[in-house]
Formats: structure tokens, C-alpha cells, sequence
């Protein structure tokens, strides 16, 4: 089932809605977000100028603590938090 991750680039405070169309919410998918591999700033860069229409940028550095996975809004309107605070 596809879902939306809000994601917050957190150096700027702007949000942007970044739809997941191929890939499925399941059981592993808080972890995925939050300790595996989305948990890392690369590839939530490349999420966050998805949703922007902007281009990826393959060079861009991993890290942790440059962009915030907020939540991901499920197709029925449930609301999963993903990083914590908010």
C-alpha cells in the first residue's frame, strides 16, 4: 500500500509531502525510516527533492540529523510517527 512520509529539512523548517508510490507500508517500515536505510540524511535528500521536483543529488554526503522524517500518512488517513521529538 502506498503512503506519504512528511519530511522537514530541518536547517530551513521546510516540510514537503513525499509520496512512496512503489513502495508497500508493512511491518518493517517504522525501522526502515528510522534505523535502516531511509534513516540516513542521502537518502531522505534525495526523497525530499523528489517531492520538490528538483533533481537528486548523488554527491550528496550521508549523515544523520539534516532532514526529520516527521510521520507517513497511511492511505486510510492513519498517522504513523516516525522520528522522535517532533
Amino acid at each position: 500500500m502506498p503512503y506519504t512520509v512528511v519530511m522537514r529539512e530541518n536547517q530551513t523548517g521546510e516540510t514537503r509531502l513525499c509520496l512512496l508510490d512503489d513502495i508497500d507500508w508493512g511491518e518493517h517500515s517504522v525501522y526502515w525510516w528510522t534505523d535502516g536505510n531511509f534513516g540516513c540524511d542521502c537518502n531522505r535528500r534525495w526523497e525530499f527533492q523528489r517531492a520538490g521536483g528538483e533533481a537528486e543529488d548523488a554527491a550528496s554526503p550521508c549523515g544523520h540529523g539534516a532532514y526529520t522524517a516527521v510521520e507517513a500518512i497511511l492511505l486510510d488517513g492513519t498517522r504513523v510517527p516516525l522520528d522522535q521529538p517532533f
